[in-house]
């Protein structure tokens, strides 16, 4: 099935940056805390989310580094899928949930140490040897309860990003709210969107607007072929055969600005059908949760260039359940519809079992490799567009490798379930291909071994 997937955690344009924490559910698609915006706060011992009035029972130097690393997503009230809040002592005194015998604050230790799938994940920092000194020390103690008080401290909320530079004239919203069932952990929904114009016009810019962080765990915007029902309906997470992606965010993740020479087109004097899908996250099981996420963009007149995106990698590979590491090294010769593209960003993407994704484009007239993005410790949790700059020719090489670690105990393939992998690296670029056409060609058309 050629529908686009892109799972939990992914995330978005410029850097995608997933809440940075500690998450010991992260199986459940449970996020972390302290994106690169999680940074304390003024300590005014203001109440709401990500928020800690007076004594927590932690030592005030652990209290500042769970500020600044974990509590964007892992605050009072634990946004983005995260499963658990980390403000005070006794939050980190209780059972973990992916292992009730040990307690939180001993998979922070561990996940802090942790090479594969560090908290916070990349590309947030991690966290500095001073800092890892301290939490560690406090856990070999016991994680003693401290009667400090550090005057509460107050973090941002990880659902909100910067306003847009440009001025937002398009308002992708439902029609009406998506009420999340307090029983249902994970959920996509899907509400169309039409946009129409007088002139011919180019969307430069996206911006999310998440209305309840709780639940919300990631957007994606799709553009159509015909128009879908306005009002939010359960969804595949793969949306429908056709669908064209053009927008991703996630928790940590930055506004969309296209180069200046290039844009998503809007024809002028019909509709213009895109699909904004949202991605709930409710493993809290939080009742009465209510939401209308939706995206803002801004147009400009039209620009020299149409964007698009394309998928190198493959679709072809089943990883045996040895628990040993399953290497896939797949090449495409870049077809003469790409010939003269530039690439500007790059998503590797695969599922949970993945641990290594890289690219690299090997010109035919000579000259050195051009990365195309690599990630070398790969998080499902973590998923995030990498700047690249590279013009492709007919006939370059283009590699993906990709490294998986099974120990489901059954062989895993491709699929767009989570339960299933993938080997993909997304790329943006212009101008867009014109006449037959379809992304995921490169993929579908690679050589592995």
């Amino acid at each position: 099935m050629r529908s686009l997937y892109l799972a939990a955690g992914l995330l978005l344009f410029g850097v995608l940056a997933h809440c940075g924490g500690v998450s010991s559910n992260s199986d459940q698609g449970g996020g972390g805390g302290g994106g690169d915006d999680g940074g304390p706060g003024a300590q005014d011992g203001a109440s709401g989310p990500g928020t800690q009035t007076g004594p927590s029972g932690l030592p005030c130097a652990v209290d500042d580094i769970l500020a600044k690393n974990c509590r964007s997503c892992h605050g009072s009230t634990p946004i983005a899928g995260s499963p658990m809040s980390l403000m005070t002592w006794a939050d980190l005194q209780a059972p973990a949930k992916s292992d009730p015998t040990k307690k939180v604050y001993e998979l922070v230790g561990t996940r802090m140490h942790d090479n594969k799938t560090p908290m916070p994940p990349p590309p947030n920092a991690r966290v500095n040897a001073g800092d890892t000194t301290i939490i560690d020390s406090w856990i070999a103690a016991g994680a003693p309860k401290s009667a400090d008080t550090c005057g509460g401290t107050k973090n941002p909320d990880g659902g909100v990003v910067d306003p847009l530079d440009c001025t937002p004239d398009v308002h992708m919203k439902s029609t009406m709210p998506w009420t999340m069932p307090q029983a249902t952990a994970d959920i996509y929904t899907c509400y169309g969107y039409e946009v129409t114009t007088a002139d011919p016009k180019h969307i430069i810019a996206f911006a999310p607007h998440v209305d309840n962080s709780k639940i919300v765990h990631h957007i994606l915007v799709f553009q159509a072929d015909a128009a879908e029902p306005t009002t939010p309906a359960a969804c595949s997470s793969g949306g429908k055969a056709g669908w064209r992606i053009v927008y991703i965010w996630a928790p940590g993740g930055k506004n969309l600005y296209l180069p200046k020479e290039a844009g998503f087109p809007l024809t002028p004097g019909t509709s213009n059908h895109y699909v904004v899908q949202v991605h709930y996250s409710n493993i809290n099981a939080l009742a009465g949760e209510v939401d209308s996420t939706g995206i803002d963009a801004c147009t400009s007149a039209p620009r020299q260039y149409d964007a698009d995106v394309v998928a190198f990698g493959t679709q072809t590979f089943t990883i045996p359940a040895n628990g040993l590491p399953y290497d896939r090294t797949c090449t495409v010769q870049v077809p003469a519809q790409l010939s003269g593209k530039t690439l500007f960003t790059a998503m590797p993407h695969m599922h949970q079992l993945g641990t290594k994704n890289d690219n690299k484009l090997t010109p035919l007239a000579g000259g050195p490799d051009v990365d195309l993005g690599t990630v070398t410790n790969w998080s499902f949790q973590s998923q995030f567009w990498l700047p690249i700059a590279a013009k492709i020719q007919t006939n370059d090489t283009i590699t993906t490798h990709c490294q998986w670690l099974n120990n489901t105990g059954a062989p895993v393939s491709y699929g767009e379930k989570t339960a299933q992998e993938m080997c993909y690296s997304f790329a943006m670029y212009y101008p867009k291909v014109t006449g037959a056409w379809h992304w995921d060609i490169p993929a579908y058309a690679s050589n592995c071994k």
